[in-house]
């Protein structure tokens, strides 16, 4: 039976956890149906988890007794995402799947070719946070603010390896011992050739995600899974 996680502003470090959150408690009791005896797993979003099971229900409050009090685990690589603002159902799902593929930071960019530059960014906040709940992840991805360009090329210099992804001969090959990632992925119509150069120039390796054009919310995807996983 799959157990229900949850991430929050929870205290876990005794034996007994409150959940005072509406959303949450409006969850566990009117959606889930979910009693006394039933088991969770709830998440503090910093790596620390505690399974615990419902001993009291109320309407302001759902008390825990915690069975077990674990340090989950995450990649070992880091990886930062700047993508694109896309269309806003593309640029969500490329969120929602590259939370669920285990990214650690997500970049909003506004290059030459991007055309829709407003995000709601409490919405994006949700996804994330739904996204790392259904993927079983304990730490909540960073959402940043937009920044442009030239602003992420230096934000992204943080990292031991960085690549913007363009349509070119070389195909992608992650650096096995680099534990932290910098990924570029562009909007409809790819970055232009001055933002490549630009990226270069800042020490920036020009990769392809194979002989295939793929859509931005697909590259964000696969670029992400490779980079997360060494692949």
């Amino acid at each position: 039976m799959k157990i229900h996680r949850f991430i929050g502003d929870f205290n876990l470090t005794g034996k007994q956890v409150a959940i005072t959150n509406p959303e949450n408690i409006k969850q566990i009791k009117a959606v889930l149906r979910l009693g006394i005896g039933d088991k969770l797993i709830l998440s503090d979003g910093a790596g620390r988890e505690a399974r615990v099971k419902i001993i009291e229900i109320s309407k302001s409050k759902i008390i825990c007794e915690a069975l077990e009090i674990n340090k989950s685990e995450e990649p070992d690589r880091k990886v930062s995402l700047y993508l694109a603002i896309l269309k806003k159902e593309n640029f969500e799902l490329a969120v929602q799947k590259a939370v669920e593929c285990g990214v650690s930071e997500l970049i909003p960019v506004i290059t030459e070719r991007t055309v829709k530059v407003g995000l709601n960014m409490e919405r994006l906040e949700k996804i994330i946070k739904e996204a790392s709940e259904q993927s079983g992840r304990s730490i909540l991805p960073k959402l940043f603010e937009t920044m442009n360009f030239v602003e992420t090329l230096e934000h992204g210099e943080k990292n031991q390896e960085k690549v913007i992804f363009h349509l070119v001969d070389t195909e992608y090959l992650p650096k096995k011992k680099a534990s932290s990632v910098s990924i570029f992925v562009g909007p409809e119509g790819g970055f232009t050739e001055s933002e490549i150069n630009l990226a270069e120039k800042s020490g920036y390796a020009v990769s392809s995600l194979g002989t295939l054009t793929l859509r931005g919310e697909t590259a964000a995807i696969v670029a992400t899974y490779r980079a997360v996983n060494g692949i």
